[in-house]
């Protein structure tokens, strides 16, 4: 499971096993955070915060270059010093690179590194923090759920967890709806946020991660995605926890019990 963005495509992260060392390097540097789910691909976690983090900062024009011969973007991370940790890129020598891939990742290096000495400016860290109402769940505005796509066009996602009759697939999201609508409306602090990009559009906005307890009131099993609008919030579509605590994790940490890391 690996997030498609830009990174791949402007620079040579390396081969595989060399670019885990650099992953095992930045986690080392960087202050404790659980990086790898349970039985999956070691880094995943820190791979795709790295590819989201990156996407963010070119919407952004935070990518600093000092002439036409290195790169540097900050990772949002920080050292157990609290020191910025930067991704540090030099220009691609491989003459056959794919078309566009310019930069090689040479590692990263904290602010102090003589690496980054001469660049003009160092940049900050992505920011996603354009309307902070954003990430507060309004318990005034009722819920509505986009049934057709939640359903239909997720169905391989209530199948991975066990729920393979489309029927029960919508009686048992009715009833975790008015649930965790009943919850969050007591607790505000269950939605956490994510930031959304479409794709299509390059758009970008906040959405709200909300648990859907399907088969017990004890363990989320998916995550309903919520779009604010100016009377209600919209269910758009169900993601499954992994994909939920990435995704929430491209702006800070989760800090819920309902979407923990495994290890």
């Amino acid at each position: 499971m690996r997030y498609d963005c830009n990174l791949q495509k402007d620079a040579f992260l390396g081969m595989p096993a060399s670019y885990e060392k650099k992953l095992d390097y930045l986690a080392q540097m960087a202050q404790h955070e659980e990086w790898t789910f349970q039985n999956k691909r070691k880094f995943g976690i820190l791979d795709n915060y790295l590819s989201f983090t990156y996407d963010r900062l070119l919407q952004e024009e935070k990518i600093a270059f000092n002439a036409d011969k290195e790169m540097c973007f900050n990772t949002g991370l920080l050292t157990t010093n609290n020191q910025d940790i930067y991704a540090y890129f030099e220009k691609n020598k491989n003459q056959n690179r794919p078309e566009g891939q310019k930069w090689y990742l040479s590692g990263f290096e904290k602010r102090s590194s003589r690496k980054l000495q001469d660049f003009s400016a160092l940049p900050t860290y992505a920011d996603y923090f354009t309307n902070p109402d954003d990430f507060i769940f309004d318990r005034n505005k009722s819920l509505e759920i986009d049934w057709d796509h939640i359903v239909d066009d997720n169905e391989e996602r209530f199948v991975e967890i066990g729920i393979i009759d489309k029927h029960q697939m919508k009686t048992m999201m009715k009833y975790a709806v008015e649930l965790i609508l009943d919850k969050v409306k007591r607790n505000y602090k269950l939605a956490i946020p994510q930031f959304y990009t479409d794709k299509q559009t390059n758009s970008s906005k906040i959405q709200l991660l909300l648990p859907l307890y399907l088969k017990d009131e004890i363990t989320a099993n998916l995550a309903l995605a919520v779009d604010k609008q100016a009377s209600q919030y919209v269910g758009k579509t169900v993601l499954s926890l992994e994909w939920a605590y990435m995704n929430s994790r491209r702006i800070c940490k989760p800090a819920v019990d309902w979407l923990k890391i495994e290890t």
